[in-house]
């Protein structure tokens, strides 16, 4: 039947009004829980496909949200927190009866700016993932009347998603603290709102327990660069007074550290204790496993998809800037010993 299926069709086959099978399938209050399952498992039999170019005739929105997942900035797919993100995106605005498409990010010359992209393909609201906000198109697009939502990055006008970097940094050094470290080295990201903020968690949480992080426990490395965490590393262990837990920006330079503390034949954590950060699948594969802040990607995928159909829908109320923070968890792991005691 395929295509051909139209609400005429469900209606009759369930025996009620055109109107109450399109209030079912749009997941209308005025219609009972059991008539929409009903409804709903009707239309699945009969293979019905939603009519996309009609809901937007009707409703002036096509029903396409545009995603910018830049490769550029070397946080796409490739990597595992923002891909789920999008996937936990992706089922969300599937469930509300919407598409994704992804914007092309590329290099090439005869490419298309992203609002002329969003112009082209008549997209209702674009998800920023990941991307440069430096970059001229991008703040082109946050300038437009566009519904927009990005990833851990505040804007005035749009919505914001964000981990709780303060929060959850200062859980993951308090149980460090905990566990009876006092010399905490920090292996930080680059500059960016997610860093700075991290930043201002160790800082505040160091001056409250009268503790010192000496300029050389402090080092920049580029996040998910193994191979520049082994050589910070090798670097902070030369130290006379070396520290006794290293937090590192993310799993992947911690992993880089464990890496190279193995190849010194260092052991973790009775030697010396490491933590990361953001909780990625490899964490709980390596041994010992990774003491990390496992980020609640699933929750960020859904407030994002929720938020920015929200704003789609109701364009009235996205006339300011809204950050919705989301709480993350220590997973302890095995990469912290205790010490002290």
């Amino acid at each position: 039947m395929g295509e051909s299926v139209s609400l005429k069709d469900i209606a009759k086959m369930c025996n009620v009004s055109v109107s109450t099978v399109s209030k079912a399938m749009n997941d209308r209050a005025d219609v009972s829980s059991a008539k929409k399952e009903e409804i709903r498992k009707v239309a699945k039999e009969m293979n019905y496909v939603p009519n996309y170019m009609a809901s937007a005739l009707k409703n002036q929105y096509t029903r396409n949200i545009g995603v910018i997942l830049s490769e550029e900035t070397g946080q796409g797919l490739m990597h595992e927190h923002f891909a789920r993100i999008l996937n936990s995106f992706k089922d969300t605005v599937e469930e509300r009866g919407y598409v994704i498409t992804f914007l092309n990010s590329s290099n090439s010359p005869n490419r298309f700016s992203y609002m002329k992209q969003c112009q082209y393909m008549k997209f209702d609201g674009v998800f920023i993932v990941c991307a440069d906000y430096h970059q001229e198109e991008v703040r082109e697009l946050l300038a437009s009347n566009i519904p927009v939502v990005v990833i851990d990055h505040t804007l005035k006008r749009h919505v914001n998603i964000a981990s709780n970097q303060y929060g959850d940094m200062r859980r993951l050094l308090q149980f460090v603290f905990d566990r009876g470290h006092r010399k905490i080295a920090y292996m930080h990201g680059k500059n960016s709102e997610v860093t700075r903020d991290r930043l201002l968690a160790c800082k505040d949480f160091m001056n409250e327990h009268h503790l010192e992080m000496p300029k050389e426990y402090m080092y920049t490395c580029p996040y998910r660069d193994a191979e520049r965490a082994s050589a910070l590393t090798k670097a902070m262990l030369a130290l006379p007074d070396r520290p006794t837990c290293i937090l590192y920006s993310d799993d992947l330079t911690a992993i880089g550290g464990l890496t190279v503390m193995q190849e010194m034949g260092i052991r973790v954590p009775e030697d010396i204790s490491i933590a990361g950060y953001d909780g990625i699948n490899i964490a709980g594969i390596v041994r010992p496993r990774l003491t990390t802040i496992r980020q609640d990607t699933v929750s960020m995928g859904i407030q994002a998809g929720n938020k920015l159909i929200n704003r789609i829908e109701f364009p009235g109320i996205g006339l300011e800037g809204e950050k919705v923070i989301v709480d993350g968890m220590v997973e302890p792991g095995e990469s912290v010993g205790v010490i002290g005691r």
